[in-house]
């Protein structure tokens, strides 16, 4: 056969998923997030100080709120700040229901 003859092979249709280059940039800023160590276990996340402050935020708020935000706590900011949030909708719903019922 002549090369004149032969048939390109076509691409295949269900490769969907092509292999990516990353610019030197990107491959560093990969690395370093694949470098960086894990903040937090879910033994941490469910330790025995966060369970009863959990059970607290559901059976007295105040008292949640107070542990929440104590110097011995290990909630992250964004972590307190979402509990916050939470706790004040909770109270907001529970006296809403108790005034306007």
């Amino acid at each position: 056969m002549s090369a004149k003859t032969k048939k390109k092979k076509k691409s295949k249709w269900y490769d969907w998923q092509p292999k990516r280059q990353f610019s030197e940039r990107n491959q560093k800023l990969i690395d370093d997030l694949n470098a960086m160590p894990r903040d937090y276990s879910i033994m941490e996340v469910l330790s025995k100080w966060r369970l009863i402050t959990y059970l607290w935020v559901v059976f007295f708020p105040p008292y949640g709120l107070y542990r929440i935000w104590s110097s011995e706590s290990t909630f992250r900011k964004s972590e307190r700040y979402v509990w916050t949030f939470m706790i004040i909708c909770y109270v907001v719903y529970f006296f809403k229901l108790i005034l306007f019922s």
